[in-house]
């Protein structure tokens, strides 16, 4: 097995059956790496592509489409990004980071509604300012 070829799915076939019986895991876990584990594999089932003229066939496994499954996720990902692009304003922009000392936390926590106004006010001030 080459090392910059291997994937979770291997990793996990490697070590998860010792991990798991060491540590207490949540069940949402177990559920991800048995979806992982069993991702594009015949427990999943999947179907035969068959030439016409009876020279190739081929079986394609189905995979599990967990959003943790990186081979799964990846058209997930590819999908979301395509509509945060679509968002973007079509113009020359900037995306601007007001960060809030940590003193003010507990008191946002609070009044979230009154602080963030007040936060916005004084960006808006600022940026304007600017």
């Amino acid at each position: 097995m080459r090392a910059d070829k291997i994937t979770l799915q291997q990793i996990l076939q490697m070590g998860y059956t010792a991990y798991a019986c060491k540590h207490r895991l949540p069940d949402y876990v177990r559920r991800a790496v048995w979806a992982i584990l069993v991702c594009r594999t015949a427990v999943l089932g999947g179907h035969v592509q068959v030439c016409p003229e009876g020279h190739l066939d081929r079986i394609w496994y189905h995979s599990c489409q967990h959003r943790m499954c990186p081979p799964c996720a990846w058209l997930q990902i590819e999908r979301w990004l395509v509509r945060q692009k679509a968002r973007l304003l079509a113009c020359e922009h900037s995306h601007v980071i007001f960060p809030m000392p940590h003193e003010l936390h507990a008191l946002w926590l609070a009044n979230v509604a009154v602080m963030t106004q007040l936060v916005f006010a004084s960006v808006h001030e600022t940026w304007f300012a600017l």
